[in-house]
């Protein structure tokens, strides 16, 4: 029965998709309706555990409805902090198109999990395999958050980064400006994950000690994102590892996103070091600045009504592969979206369908689904299970951005792996 539920559900928003795409309330029903059957998996899928799957869709959600929703029952009051010409998109006729499709990838995502979890049977057997891997996970989360801590105090030192900024100078610093700076954020994904794998969490005091360092240079200069698909992950790992979601994760998460988050936003543009007096509050501000992110779906179908954007038909993913490879022209097939909308990021429904339309949305949504998936359903390693949740902190993370980047962050994530991998087993031998 819920396989069929969420199978009509999936391909009901595809019809609506071809020939009602532009019903505004059509639309909002489809976004209630995809996001109770999500948190419904999330829920119930894996017994109360919080996966690295949920932790994917979770934000995915956040960055497709996290504007909608609040603005469709609450009204202008949720964007009071932005622009007429900011919010010029909800005037767009693509609007309820561009929520239908972030309804569609999402009912796509679900649909596949929960058959290929219901195909697999509902025993809890593929619980982490215990290994003994003697604290090198742990030692190898330190050393690596040791170099990313090193390249922050270097750029502090030297003056080319401040403690405390507001966000636009942070990203206007030699830290952020550096072309090191995209796989120091790698090297902290995964040290947070691979700490978190490790389950040493009393032992590896000066690790964790690092970490909130940083997370703590990160807050001062207005960033949240880069800890948020890291703490997002962790999560996922520690379901993977037998964890329930319980009241502490609850409250947990609802600090980070009523108390956490929107303090930074509030403070990102004045800086920690301006009057605080100036300062407000808005519940919601986390929701809304991540579900922004649906404007540069609206923008991609209004420049694709007008021919002022191509069909991709799959560059956008095939093409960094090229370039890795150094196989013809090192071009990127995003990069004149970048110059369209500066500043504004990506999504992967957007550039998902800029390829191949609706179908693109299935194959994109429908294979991260699958592959994630299929690992959560088996036994596993912690090692494994730490390289799982590396390649989906990745895939976090471009979910507000451009696909470009991540086959090169998968052959970096895949290289470290295949390093503590060594240790492990030299350790295991021993």
């Amino acid at each position: 029965m819920k396989k069929a539920v969420f199978l009509i559900s999936t391909i009901l928003c595809l019809v609506f998709l071809l020939f009602d795409a532009n019903n505004y309330t059509l639309s909002i029903y489809m976004v209630i309706w995809s996001s109770i059957l999500s948190i419904y998996n999330i829920i119930t899928l894996y017994n109360g555990r919080f996966t690295l799957s949920s932790s994917l869709i979770s934000y995915t959600i956040l960055t497709q409805f996290g504007l909608i929703i609040p603005y469709y029952f609450i009204g202008n009051s949720v964007l009071s902090e932005y622009s007429d010409w900011t919010l010029s998109f909800l005037t767009s006729p693509n609007l309820p198109k561009s929520i239908m499709l972030g309804s569609f990838a999402i009912l796509t995502f679900e649909t596949v999990r929960l058959y290929i979890k219901i195909n697999n049977g509902n025993k809890e057997d593929y619980f982490v395999e215990q290994e003994v891997h003697d604290g090198v996970l742990s030692k190898f989360a330190t050393l690596l958050l040791s170099v990313v801590l090193l390249y922050f105090v270097f750029h502090i030192a030297t003056g080319g980064m401040m403690l405390f900024s507001a966000y636009e100078m942070f990203l206007a610093s030699s830290a952020a400006s550096s072309p090191v700076y995209p796989y120091i954020l790698i090297l902290f994904y995964v040290a947070t994950v691979y700490n978190v794998a490790s389950g040493e969490f009393l032992t590896n005091r000066i690790g964790w000690g690092i970490w909130l360092v940083i997370v703590l240079i990160f807050a001062l200069n207005g960033n949240k994102g880069e800890f948020l698909y890291a703490l997002l992950t962790a999560f996922g790992v520690l379901g993977l590892r037998g964890k329930k979601l319980n009241v502490k994760y609850i409250i947990v998460g609802a600090f980070l996103l009523f108390v956490l988050i929107p303090s930074i936003t509030a403070l990102r543009e004045l800086g920690v070091a301006s009057n605080l007096n100036r300062v407000s509050y808005n519940p919601f501000a986390a929701f809304v600045e991540m579900g922004m992110q649906i404007r540069t779906t609206v923008y991609t179908l209004d420049d694709m009504l007008t021919n002022q954007t191509p069909l991709l038909y799959g560059e956008s993913y095939w093409r960094p592969i090229l370039n890795i490879l150094q196989l013809g022209d090192h071009t990127v097939a995003t990069d004149f979206l970048k110059e369209r909308y500066p500043g504004y990021g990506y999504n992967q429904v957007a550039e998902s369908y800029l390829n191949f339309r609706e179908l693109g949305i299935m194959v994109y949504f429908g294979f991260v689904s699958y592959c994630i998936t299929r690992f959560e359903i088996k036994k596993y390693s912690l090692i494994k299970l730490a390289y799982m949740g590396s390649i989906t902190s990745i895939l976090i993370n471009a979910t507000r951005n451009y696909f470009a980047f991540v086959p090169g962050q998968l052959l970096l994530v895949t290289f470290i792996y295949l390093i503590v991998l060594r240790f492990v087993k030299a350790k295991q031998n021993t």
